[in-house]
């Protein structure tokens, strides 16, 4: 059953104290912006240049079951990093995709495939430039704002499978799972962060400050009909915490990004042809390129478009959370 939501009147998120953080400018190409805008992943050849040999461990925060690689690549030219999800775990793809990735040598091109993420976390002190050189990373996770996160496709082994299903751990006697951040927290911190966006004929650029709350837990109740892209589905979606389904967590309705081909996706379709509702989900944040698309002027101030990659569907059941370092 859809929620009964309360009037957008009472809408709330948790104040928060202005950052005081040096903004980012982060410069792209107008032709990537459109060619990606719609689109949920990106192909493209990786210079594998540094890589961790061990999975981060699953908890909560930086304990995300992740293993990270740094490199460069024709397609993106800019600083990036490129994630497996669920890296811990027994998965056969999985195994063999950080085996090659170890077996890589240091500069090395590897076929690499994965939803492209933009996102204002790891920022450097100065403005990141598409197409200008990018320098060799120094370890696995230089300053950078562009990512590929989840990895579906690593040298031929299609991990998607592994990838779109919630973060599963081991602690020492039970099996345990990733505890992300409720959507009150990270919703509100997505809600508050501010934008200032020029286009010129050929590119177009976005401010902003640091931002975190990598990955957020919360309710999603679909506002009318999916839209099916290239490699995805997208759907505007009011968004809810666990503990309230009654009250939004944002001003409007948010873009929601489903990979084709994924649980998620699947999920969606049966929510849709069921008219049922809502779904509960683990979803990790970009910037939406689509809403920056339909930005004009040489500076404009605005909320921060964001729209959330859904990378998981939870179940009512789901583990008991791993303990965090």
């Amino acid at each position: 059953m859809t929620p009964h939501r309360k009037s957008l009147a009472l809408f709330c998120v948790p104040l928060l104290i202005v950052s005081t953080l040096q903004a980012e400018t982060l410069t792209l190409s107008k032709k990537f912006v459109q060619d990606n805008k719609n689109r949920a992943t990106i192909d493209l050849k990786l210079e594998l240049d540094a890589h961790l040999n061990t999975p981060h461990k699953v908890g909560a925060g930086g304990d995300d079951g992740d293993v990270h690689m740094a490199g460069r690549s024709d397609q993106v030219r800019l600083p990036m990093v490129a994630e497996i999800i669920n890296a811990g775990i027994a998965d056969k793809p999985v195994k063999d995709s950080i085996g090659l990735m170890k077996a890589t040598p240091d500069g090395a091109t590897i076929d690499a495939s994965g939803v492209w993420r933009i996102w204002f976390e790891h920022p450097s002190k100065g403005t990141q430039i598409q197409g200008k050189k990018v320098p060799v990373p120094a370890n696995t996770n230089p300053d950078h704002v562009f990512e590929i996160h989840p990895i579906t496709k690593f040298g031929g082994f299609d991990i998607a499978d592994a990838s779109f299903v919630h973060i599963l751990g081991k602690s020492k006697n039970d099996s345990c799972s990733y505890h992300a951040y409720p959507a009150a927290k990270a919703f509100g911190e997505y809600e508050n962060q501010k934008a200032t966006i020029s286009v010129t004929s050929t590119s177009v650029s976005i401010t902003a400050k640091k931002v975190g709350f990598n990955y957020a837990e919360f309710l999603l109740d679909p506002v009318g009909k999916s839209k099916p892209g290239t490699d995805g589905i997208f759907v505007l979606a009011d968004v809810f915490d666990v503990s309230d389904p009654e009250t939004p967590m944002t001003s409007s309705p948010r873009r929601m990004v489903f990979v084709s081909g994924t649980k998620p996706a699947d999920a969606l379709k049966e929510l849709e042809k069921n008219k049922g509702g809502p779904l509960h989900v683990l979803g990790i944040p970009r910037v939406n390129l689509a809403e920056v698309a339909q930005v004009s002027g040489t500076q404009t101030d605005v909320p921060l478009p964001y729209e959330m990659i859904v990378v998981a569907v939870l179940a009512d059941d789901e583990a008991q959370f791993c303990p965090s370092k």
